[in-house]
């Protein structure tokens, strides 16, 4: 079986949508905002991605790039392309399937996944996409203690998905009300305007350095799995 059958649109169809999805596993021991990542493994990038839930098999090793090079979607082809970084106990990965506009929630799906796999790890993911007239987003923070934190809805729209409390994120990764403040992080703001980016931004800053420049990661074809080919076909193409 080819890695065309699942899809119902051709390779070369554009897509629809616009977004950025990324999730980190920060397992201890956590270097800290002033540690030093260690440089790429590519091997060890391989073995995530393969065994990443929204991936039946890796189809090809297309090399590696600076982590910091934007992967542009624009095309059924360009969903199929993952970004996976290892730099020492850290690994981060770049996958458009972790954004869903359909009733699952992938991030969810895969961050406690990989909490399963990795219990004392750190796992953070953030995703959003450009829409007409709104943007979606949706998030997911795992602290190993137990806090757990999920979110995603439509920025200025109510009616979001939200499990957990700012607050718990907060005291786990031990940031303060200043540091939070500083970053224009309000526990009382509403779903609607709350800066999720920024909690997320805190928290991996608060276990690893978070300025990845001069780091390289893999990028590899895939095919993707029926879950997520269903998933992302009703996410980034006009159904």
């Amino acid at each position: 079986m080819s890695d065309e059958t699942l899809w119902d649109y051709p390779s070369d169809e554009p897509v629809e949508r616009h977004g950025e999805f990324t999730l980190t596993v920060v397992p201890p021991p956590f270097p800290g905002p002033d540690g030093v990542l260690a440089a790429h493994d590519q091997a060890r990038a391989r073995s995530f991605a393969e065994a990443f839930g929204t991936v039946d098999r890796v189809l090809d090793d297309q090399g590696t790039i600076p982590v910091t090079e934007l992967i542009d979607v624009d095309t059924r082809a360009d969903l199929d392309v993952i970004r996976v970084g290892c730099w020492g106990g850290v690994t981060e990965i770049n996958d458009p399937a972790l954004i869903s506009l359909s009733e699952r929630f992938p991030i969810q799906e895969q961050a406690e996944a990989l909490a399963d796999r990795y219990p004392d790890a750190v796992i953070v993911a953030a995703a959003d996409m450009d829409l007409p007239g709104a943007d979606y987003g949706t998030w997911k923070i795992v602290h190993p203690d137990g806090a757990r934190l999920f979110a995603a809805g439509f920025a200025g729209e109510e009616n979001w998905d939200v499990e957990g409390e700012v607050t718990a994120i907060l005291d786990a990764f031990g940031i303060t009300p200043e540091q939070a403040a500083a970053a224009g992080v309000n526990p009382a703001h509403a779903p609607r305007s709350f800066a999720w980016d920024a909690l997320a931004g805190l928290a991996l800053k608060a276990v690893s350095p978070t300025d990845r420049r001069g780091l390289m990661a893999s990028v590899f074809r895939v095919r993707r799995t029926e879950d997520a080919v269903v998933s992302m076909e009703d996410t980034w193409f006009d159904q």
